[in-house]
């Protein structure tokens, strides 16, 4: 992602640099960490966007950072920092 992008993920309902698909995947992320529960709307939104399978995946993959995030906070897990030379992974 570029960096202009990540950086206007705060206003991402606002924001020209997002489309509808990608403001609705930001909203279920956000809807599947704060609230759990999603709102039935968005979910039948996104499935007229998107294949069962690509929303089985999106759904598997937000589910299994928020599983792991707070894995780790529970046991105050120390994660590492990488540091890379500017311009990427070595």
């Amino acid at each position: 992602m570029p960096k202009e992008k990540f950086d206007a993920l705060p206003q991402y309902e606002t924001s020209p640099l997002f489309d509808e698909l990608e403001r609705l995947v930001i909203r279920y992320a956000e809807q599947m960490t704060t609230r759990v529960q999603v709102d039935g709307g968005l979910v039948e939104a996104l499935k007229k966007r998107l294949t069962p399978q690509q929303l089985v995946q999106l759904t598997l993959s937000i589910a299994a950072a928020n599983f792991t995030n707070r894995f780790n906070e529970a046991l105050g897990t120390e994660l590492e920092v990488h540091r890379y030379p500017q311009g990427g992974h070595t």
